[in-house]
């Protein structure tokens, strides 16, 4: 794969709007199962709004009132005066708890919506990611789609549990503040409002830079991301092969691209949040200035409290504008990650299962491949034309160079991908007539990359089955030679695996696969590469637990050696593709075409190691 190739296939930039309102209303979707909480949220989010303007008042209305008597006037009016305050006062911290309670239980409102709304879309994403075709993982890589079920998904959460409340508590704020202003001065307002302009052009210029370094920067972490799994995933060929220089230099790079937009993002910020807080400033001294003149002798149109009023409300005013950045990063951060979410829920399955499936309950396991030909990509098909039967009970070995197409026939019978011309019977069924689960649960799988759970040997073999007895399970480890190293364990069946089984080795793991498809008494049994990376020892064990396991069962079985294959019913020999010869192990030697040379190198290669270690 070429470097620029590789990029583009880790690298994953979002391209869409700052705000999008089909995104918007399609989150939004979510939340309606939960329009309860929703709408208690929205009723205490006008309390919370209109209680935060009670206590303003309440001081005005003491500045002006008993304050002001308590000062000029007699002692009298100074009794009466303090028990005015020790009203209001009174009321006051009543209304500061009464808020109290109100903040904390829309907070809790909020969280509550904000983590259902992300478990059900969790979920769905989940699931969805289980019935996609391996087509389909071949063109996305791990660290993608674990930035899409984590940090995407989290960033939605981050706007339904906050991102949506404070934008509408900033909205509410700032047109209640606006009218208190007007109510309390309109001269003052006025001149308030004139900058308006202003900082909406601010926060144009700022909301289109921003969105562009936040795009660069999200897209620069998924790529950090995938690279960094992949890197980690085959950290013992890196290792083995001394590029741990490179790969650092190439991380380098990457962690130094995002590093870079992040910077840059940051940059913005602070030129928006110095801009807000100058034409604050100039605003507050416009309207001391004026306010000052208003208090004097000369006019006396603006009494002291109504002078801490406005105050108080400007200041207000000009925080839900400082927020307004924060409140936008939220926003572009949840629509970029709504997009990509979507856009791997708006993936369509590519094998979808019939309206009317063929039932099935067992096979008795005829295989029949009828013209097929496909292709991963494009027109470059790696089978061509291919056509055989395999009986019912019959073992069909299948042989060939690598890349030959071996693989892909195991996995066009488990119907893991769809040939793109021709026909795939299983007991005279096109394999699309059959539901995938119930065409897959009678086809065992001892698959050529050995993949464990970090769980225990037991999870691993019943895989969530409640149906496998542990008389079953016993069994079939004791018939698969697997019993033996798994009792020398500590805990026996129910030792946890460390990562892909890295605890174990490459033959045990063999041999634990091979029991899990046993366990699960399939139909058709697929070995493919079963016995090819395995010491002699090992595969000595399968090779008995094969003899005595196979009979009856129809099998497909890949081998590099052709030593394990010669009492195979039928030898299938691909070559580039095609299906170039098919019979016994003798009627194949007796053609002295492809297999007999491949034998012919086999038994050389067999001998010369002989001669050497004599």
């Amino acid at each position: 794969m070429h470097k620029s190739e590789a990029r583009s296939f880790h690298e994953d930039f979002t391209v869409g709007k700052a705000f999008d309102k089909g995104l918007m209303g399609r989150l939004l979707r979510y939340a309606l199962p939960h329009r309860k909480l929703v709408v208690l949220a929205l009723l205490l989010l006008i309390f919370v709004t209109l209680g935060s303007l009670v206590g303003p008042f309440i001081i005005q209305r003491a500045i002006d009132g008993p304050l002001n008597t308590s000062v000029l006037g007699d002692s009298s009016g100074t009794e009466a005066a303090f028990r005015e305050v020790l009203v209001l006062v009174s009321v006051f911290l009543g209304v500061s708890v009464l808020l109290l309670l109100l903040r904390f239980s829309q907070s809790l409102v909020m969280a509550h919506i904000g983590q259902r709304v992300v478990f059900d879309l969790r979920q769905q994403l989940y699931d969805h990611l289980l019935h996609m075709p391996l087509s389909f993982y071949d063109r996305n890589p791990v660290g993608r789609l674990v930035t899409r079920i984590t940090s995407d998904i989290e960033a939605l959460n981050e706007l339904f549990a906050s991102g949506i409340v404070s934008f509408l508590a900033d909205v509410l704020i700032l047109t209640a503040i606006t009218a208190a202003l007007l109510w309390v001065n309109v001269t003052l307002a006025l001149v308030t409002l004139s900058v308006l302009p202003l900082l909406i052009l601010g926060t144009f210029v700022f909301r289109n830079r921003a969105r562009k370094y936040y795009r660069q920067q999200r897209g620069h972490l998924s790529h950090l991301n995938a690279f960094t799994q992949e890197a980690i995933q085959g950290m013992e060929i890196v290792q083995a092969f001394n590029r741990e220089d490179s790969l650092q230099d190439e991380h380098r790079g990457i962690n130094g691209r995002y590093m870079e937009a992040f910077l840059r993002s940051v940059k913005a910020y602070a030129v928006f949040f110095p801009f807000i807080e100058i034409v604050s400033t100039v605003v507050l001294a416009v309207v001391i200035w004026r306010g000052g003149i208003q208090l004097t002798a000369l006019e006396q149109t603006l009494t002291f409290g109504q002078f801490y009023l406005f105050w108080h409300f400007l200041g207000r005013f000009f925080q839900p504008i400082r927020d307004m950045a924060d409140r936008y990063n939220i926003l572009q951060s949840a629509m970029a990650a709504a997009e990509r979410v979507f856009n791997v829920l708006d993936t369509p399955e590519a094998l979808v299962d019939p309206d009317e499936p063929h039932p099935v309950e067992k096979f008795k396991g005829g295989i029949e491949f009828d013209r097929v030909s496909f292709a991963y990509k494009d027109e470059e098909y790696v089978l061509k034309d291919v056509s055989f039967c395999v009986k019912p009970g019959q073992t069909a070995a299948i042989v060939g160079a690598t890349g030959a197409g071996k693989t892909t026939i195991v996995n066009l019978v488990s119907r893991f991908y769809d040939p793109q011309h021709g026909t795939i019977l299983v007991d005279g069924v096109d394999v699309r007539e059959y539901r995938k689960r119930d065409l897959r649960a009678r086809i065992g799988s001892v698959l050529q990359d050995v993949f464990l759970f970090s769980r225990s040997i037991r999870e691993n073999l019943v895989l969530n089955s409640d149906d496998i007895s542990e008389e079953r399970l016993l069994d079939c480890a004791r018939r698969a030679n697997a019993d033996g190293f798994v009792n020398d364990l500590p805990s026996a069946y129910d030792e946890v695996l460390g990562e892909r089984g890295r605890t174990l080795s490459v033959g045990e793991k063999q041999l634990l696969v091979f029991a899990r498809a046993l366990v699960h008494d399939p139909d058709i049994l697929i070995l493919d590469e079963a016995t090819a990376y395995i010491d002699s020892t090992t595969e000595a064990l399968i090779q008995d637990a094969i003899v005595k396991l196979l009979e009856g069962r129809t099998s497909i079985v890949i081998a590099h050696r052709l030593s394990t294959i010669k009492k195979a019913d039928k030898i299938l020999v691909l070559h580039k593709g095609e299906l170039r010869e098919q019979g016994t192990h003798k009627e194949l030697l007796s053609l002295k075409g492809i297999y007999h040379k491949l034998h012919q190198l086999q038994y050389l290669d067999t001998s010369s190691g002989q001669q050497s270690a004599d």
